[in-house]
């Protein structure tokens, strides 16, 4: 809830800034807002994949124990659906991963959504 929260505020954000039509500073903080803005959605969610492990409510195939940058990898490549398959959770996180995989998709096709707008505001005048 938190991730979809602050993703829509940034969003925001951004919708109000892609009215600055021609300002090229604009564009990149809204870009920078939005790459920061995934990979913060990607901590959160490598933080409920650490909890889980830790509550045992499911745990990784990885021989050996995860580090916070295994979470952080697996949460990365599973937001974005990329889904290389070289870490994949058992048990209960396995639910978690397919509800952080279908709010990536969603947020990631609320952000194309802002880039388009941006750019096609640009071709306007």
């Amino acid at each position: 809830m938190l991730s979809i929260w602050s993703h829509l505020a940034i969003l925001g954000v951004g919708h109000s800034l892609a009215g600055k039509r021609h300002n090229l500073s604009a564009k990149l903080a809204i870009s920078l807002l939005v790459l920061f803005l995934h990979l913060f959605v990607a901590v959160l969610f490598a933080a409920g994949f650490w909890l889980g492990s830790e509550l045992g409510l499911g745990s990784f195939d990885e021989a050996s124990g995860m580090d916070w940058m295994d979470y952080f990898y697996f949460s990365l490549i599973n937001v974005t659906t990329l889904g290389l398959g070289d870490i994949y959770p058992t048990q209960h996180l396995r639910v978690l991963a397919g509800i952080e995989a279908l709010t990536g998709f969603a947020l990631i096709s609320c952000s194309a959504q802002l880039f388009w707008k941006m750019m096609a505001k640009g071709e306007d005048e």
